[in-house]
C-alpha cells in the first residue's frame, strides 16, 4: 500500500495525464480543421499515450490497494494560432508533465517507496523521449521554413512520424 500523500500525487498525475490528453485532441482536431492531416494524426497519437498514461496511473495506484479517482478535466484551448505554435505548446505541455513526474519521484524518494520510484522510471524515460522529440520537431520547423511549402513538409514529416509510431506498437 501507498501512503496518502503518494495516492493524491498519483491521482492529480492522472489528472495532468488526462488535460494532456484533451489539449493533444484539442491541437489534432485543429490541424485537420487547417488541412494538416499528418499533424492531426501525430497529434491524435500522442492524445490516446496520454490517455494511456492516466489509465497506468489510475491502475497503479488501484494495483496498491489505494483509492484511484477518474479525474475531472478542464477544457482544453480551442484556437491556435499556428502549426509552430502548436509545436512549442507540445514542448512545453512536456516539459511541465515532466517536472510534475520529477515531483512525484522526489517524493517517492523521500518516503522510500522503492516500488513507486521504480514504476515511475518508464514515464521519466518517456518524458525525456517525448522532449526531446518535440525540440527535434522544432529544429527541423527552424530548418524548414513556415512558408506554404515549409508547412506541407512539416505535416507531412508529422504524418510520418505518427506512421512510425503506430508501426513500432503494432510491433510490440
Amino acid at each position: 500500500m501507498i501512503s496518502e500523500q503518494m495516492t493524491i500525487a498519483l491521482n492529480k498525475q492522472a489528472a495532468e495525464e488526462a488535460y494532456a490528453s484533451s489539449v493533444y485532441l484539442s491541437m489534432a482536431l485543429w490541424c485537420d480543421a487547417q488541412g494538416y492531416e499528418g499533424a492531426a494524426r501525430y497529434l491524435m497519437a500522442s492524445s490516446e499515450e496520454e490517455r494511456e498514461h492516466m489509465q497506468r496511473f489510475l491502475q497503479y495506484i488501484v494495483d496498491q490497494d489505494s483509492a484511484a479517482r477518474v479525474p475531472a478535466v478542464a477544457e482544453p484551448p480551442h484556437e491556435f494560432n499556428s502549426l509552430p505554435d502548436i509545436m512549442k505548446q507540445v514542448l512545453e505541455l512536456e516539459m511541465s508533465v515532466a517536472s510534475k513526474i520529477h515531483t512525484i519521484v522526489d517524493l517517492a524518494i523521500a518516503e522510500k517507496d522503492h516500488a513507486t520510484w521504480n514504476w515511475l522510471q518508464d514515464f521519466v524515460a518517456e518524458q525525456r523521449e517525448a522532449e526531446i522529440k518535440a525540440r527535434n520537431i522544432l529544429d527541423r520547423i527552424e530548418v524548414i521554413g513556415t512558408q506554404a511549402t515549409g508547412l506541407y513538409e512539416i505535416d507531412k514529416m508529422l504524418g510520418k512520424m505518427a506512421e512510425e509510431e503506430e508501426e513500432e506498437e503494432d510491433e510490440d
